[in-house]
């Protein structure tokens, strides 16, 4: 016997002999889980049967996460909604979903504690009804609307709809929900209160707006099932907090596609106009092409399918070239073009209007193989009357004929890289091979196709086109780039023909065709080689940079909580009369040094912003004089005692602009404070604001501060502005930290100008930059009166203040108390909610909640405040009181329905301010 059978006899020995030891097991361990039978009523949306017998909806989906928490198995009954109910109520059935809150269904079903989100009610009203428009609610005006008068929350939330939006209507009540459901077959009745459930092809939707809140209920002798129901819930929203909301729209519409309405004109031009002569570039694959002597592409779909919603005849003209299209429209030769693939702005440059998108391809970025990827000066390669972004700051744009004529320039390096849609590529490369080309990057920017007319407009036909392009719908959008897309393109010539022809050739056809396919292969494993590496990367970056936000964000809270403290301490000292002295001093200085380690802990989180890309620049309204007027404020007693000159010099047509106020005079603030530390006493300090250019819309300003300083070193000019960077001489002589200038270098080129320096050691520094600014014509929102003293009483003002940190507690108390306020303490968010619901309505005027404290937390003590069944829940002004300051923060306590933010440290004054202006006590 030979090595290898006696090794497998030794195996099977083995095998034998553990078979003989092992004891045998069962394969399957019987199931234990509990059985719930579910009442399941056919419901669009909410619960749905498929032909193949699967199911899903918004309920059935909530029911199959639950059972990943509770292990529960479904036993589904399905049958009409009334029947359900009476067994639910009988308890022949554990649990139904879809459910608003009642009071009288509270008293036969168990409610959990959380919903499972909330829908949206729709005004339905019949298609054949013109004298409404959808979303047009002028149109709803004197018209008769049918509720279902059990429905009283949704009842109420139409009152405030129409309240708000001045809608004169008249509700008609029906007690049977029979007669509700069919109250449209009523002529009387112009509109009615449903939801997506009531949708059918036979109605339009005149407007959409939030309704209640829908729940899983059990039957009412399972408490322990709803309990763990509540459980399961809370878990599953801990998990995914839009898991409720993900689940909506992915059930119901994000759009509604109502009928076209056309006016008398539009008609007119419908019957009376002939075809209309639409511009395509003909062969250009999926857009416009033949296939078995018919005309295809999206263009031609997307104009069968208006033709059908208006009415409209078309006829083609074709153009070889995308640019050559467009100057048919320009030269009247045709009416419109489709296909047209630029933005609304280029458009406008080309002297075109075009309508919204009906659809849209993916382009990718395509490069010359020996051009590097961050090199600057690089030349791209367009097709005429294309207008896009180069990839780089300094390349410049190369323009063709054609895409076939961009790629081949990048092919033999006349120009670097072009960008195409991936439709075109693919049958580019079907017909040619560019050895020299490689895949940059998919660019993750679609095109957009559009239809697109010349100026001046035919207001009409446009018109028209507009309707029929926004009534199209996601499954025609779809029709339109899908049948386009995944059809079979017939070739140039047949391999039969080539073959019999010259088979030669042939040969070298198919060696070259191995060798495309191979190339194309070694390029799409090296794309997604590339692709997996910079997907990690892009991960570690993403964990590094959350990482960076939590540190910085919880040591923001941390150092804050304490500054709050000492800050509060020394205002409150400072308050107290016959201080020594001596006492006043040490307190202006504690005082001074914990605002300082304030501004540094500001510089440090702004930095963080911008590093992370997320600082944001406001485009709003303001005068430069108000800007002025602060830094003259703020720098005059530093000027007086170090006596120097200080002036402001503007030569301004207007002093009315839109930007970012806050950032740009901390921009000037940081260099003034700069040129205050760094010039000797006596010295000079000029503030330069000019106007260089100005038109109708906007102005270019420069702006400069010039001193007569100690000047910076050449070598130094450059390093200066990176972060916590100091010129040589100054290090040892002034306190910083070098935040300052590379901040403001960086909010500078945020607002599209670049900070520079001109100096000399001994002689001065001059910090400039240009600024580009829209000019504002209108007039600002009146201020508020400013004069000297208080112009407000907070006495007698009722709070509740909601802060787990004992001093900060005290001080707070003790500030507010020295105002005549009667202040009431919660020492967490819990007990905050359960004071104000067991207080009378009214009582309280303002609310103070910080936002981390034990037991629940300020957004969602927030959250159920705001959602007590009381006139004062929704009213009473909270205000975040938080040392929580980034602008994440901000956004959720005002979406947990917040009225106000404070942030750690305050400011006294300040918070006396926001007490006043949220109480309505005038200043």
């Amino acid at each position: 016997m030979n090595r290898l059978g006696k090794m497998m006899t030794a195996g099977a020995a083995v095998l034998l002999f553990l078979l003989a030891v092992i004891p045998a097991y069962p394969v399957h361990a019987a199931d234990t889980r509990r059985v719930v039978r579910v009442a399941f009523p056919e419901a669009a949306g909410l619960n749905e049967t498929y032909e193949d017998g699967t199911r899903g909806g918004t309920v059935y989906e909530w029911l199959m996460e639950i059972a990943k928490y509770t292990g529960w198995k479904y036993e589904f009954v399905e049958g009409e909604a009334i029947d359900l109910m009476e067994e639910l109520k009988a308890g022949t059935c554990d649990m139904m979903g879809g459910m608003f809150l009642r009071e009288d269904l509270k008293e036969l079903y168990n409610y959990p504690k959380y919903s499972t989100g909330s829908n949206y009610s729709l005004l339905i009203y019949r298609k054949d009804d013109e004298d409404i428009k959808g979303f047009d609610y002028s149109s709803m005006n004197g018209k008769k609307i049918g509720v279902f008068a059990k429905a009283t929350d949704k009842i109420e939330r139409l009152n405030k709809f129409l309240d708000f939006n001045g809608i004169q209507a008249q509700l008609v009540s029906y007690e049977r929900g029979e007669e509700y459901e069919r109250c449209l077959e009523n002529p009387d009745i112009d509109i009615m209160l449903g939801s997506d459930v009531y949708m059918t092809d036979a109605y339009n939707v005149a407007a959409k707006f939030e309704s209640e809140p829908s729940y899983i209920v059990t039957t009412k002798k399972e408490t322990e099932l709803c309990a763990e129901l509540s459980q399961a819930i809370e878990s599953i929203y801990s998990a995914d907090p839009e898991f409720s909301k993900k689940l909506y729209d992915k059930y119901y519409p994000g759009q509604y596609i109502n009928s076209i309405y056309f006016t008398d004109k539009e008609r007119t031009f419908i019957e009376n106009n002939g075809p209309v002569r639409v511009a395509v570039v003909k062969d250009r694959y999926p857009i416009c092409y033949e296939q078995d002597g018919e005309k295809k592409g999206s263009a031609v779909t997307s104009m069968e399918i208006i033709g059908e919603k208006t009415g409209l005849t078309f006829e083609y003209v074709y153009a070889d070239t995308y640019q050559k299209a467009m100057d048919l429209v320009k030269e009247g030769k045709a009416d419109v073009i489709n296909g047209f693939m630029d933005s609304d702005d280029t458009a406008v440059e080309m002297g075109m209007v075009r309508t919204a998108a009906y659809a849209s391809i993916n382009s990718v970025i395509l490069r010359n193989k020996n051009s590097y990827e961050s090199g600057e000066g690089r030349v791209m390669a367009l097709p005429q009357g294309h207008k896009l972004k180069t990839w780089g700051k300094n390349d410049s744009i190369r323009y063709y004929g054609t895409y076939v004529d961009c790629l081949k320039a990048v092919n033999s390096g006349e120009a670097d890289y072009t960008q195409m849609p991936t439709a075109f590529m693919e049958g580019m490369y079907a017909e040619d091979y560019y050895a020299n080309v490689v895949l940059a990057s998919d660019n993750d920017m679609p095109q957009e196709l559009s239809v697109a007319m010349a100026v001046p407009v035919n207001v009409p036909l446009y018109s028209i086109l507009s309707k029929a392009v926004n009534n199209l719908s996601e499954e025609e959008r779809s029709v339109i780039i899908g049948q386009n897309t995944l059809g079979i393109r017939e070739s140039a010539a047949t391999l039969k023909s080539l073959v019999y022809s010259n088979p030669v050739l042939a040969i070298s056809v198919c060696a070259g065709m191995i060798l495309l396919i191979s190339g194309i292969a070694i390029l799409i494993i090296s794309y997604r080689s590339r692709e997996k590496i910079m997907k990690v990367r892009l991960e570690k970056a993403e964990e590094t940079s959350k990482a960076k936000s939590d540190f910085l964000s919880r040591m923001s809270h941390e150092i804050r909580t304490p500054m709050n403290a000492i800050i509060g301490l020394t205002s409150l000292t400072k308050m107290q009369e016959e201080i020594p002295p001596a006492v006043s001093k040490n307190l202006e200085q504690i005082d001074s040094s914990a605002k300082f380690l304030l501004s540094l802990l500001n510089d440090v989180l702004d930095m963080s912003k911008i590093d992370s890309n997320k600082m944001k620049m406001e485009c709003a309204p303001f005068d430069l004089n108000h800007i002025f007027a602060q830094i003259n404020n703020m720098f005059t007693a530093m000027i007086e005692s170090k006596e120097m000159k200080f002036t402001i010099t503007c030569d301004l047509n207007g002093t009315m602009f839109k930007g970012d106020e806050m950032r740009l005079q901390q921009v000037l603030t940081n260099l003034l404070s700069n040129a205050c530390k760094f010039t000797p006493d006596g010295g000079r300090i000029e503030l330069i604001v000019r106007e260089e250019s100005r038109d109708k819309r906007k102005a270019v300003l420069y702006f400069a501060v010039k001193d007569t300083g100690i000047g910076i070193r050449q070598e130094d000019c450059e390093r200066i502005f990176h972060a916590f960077e100091q010129a040589k001489e100054h290090q040892s002589n002034t306190a910083g930290t070098g935040l300052g200038l590379a901040i403001s270098s960086s909010l500078v080129q945020l607002m599209g100008g670049e900070l520079k320096v001109d100096s000399q050691p001994g002689e001065g520094s001059v910090f400039y930059f240009t600024l580009q600014m829209p000019v504002f014509e209108g007039n600002l929102p009146a201020e508020e009166e400013k004069c000297e003293g208080k112009r407000y009483s907070l006495k007698g003002l009722h709070v509740l203040l909601a802060e787990d940190n004992d001093i900060n507690a005290e001080i707070a108390v003790e500030l507010l108390e020295l105002e005549g306020i009667l202040v009431e303490r919660a020492a967490n968010g819990r007990r905050a909610v359960d004071i104000f619901e067991q207080s009378a309505q009214g009582s309280f005027d303002i609310i103070l909640m910080d936002i981390n404290m034990p037991d629940m937390n300020g957004l969602e003590a927030t959250a159920e405040i705001r959602a007590m069944p009381r006139w004062d829940a929704s009213t009473v002004p909270i205000i975040a009181m938080t040392a929580n300051t980034f602008q994440e923060d901000r956004d959720e306590a005002a979406a947990a329905g917040m009225s106000g933010f404070l942030s750690k440290p305050f400011d006294v004054e300040h918070l006396y301010k926001i007490l006043a202006h949220s109480a309505g006590r005038k200043f």
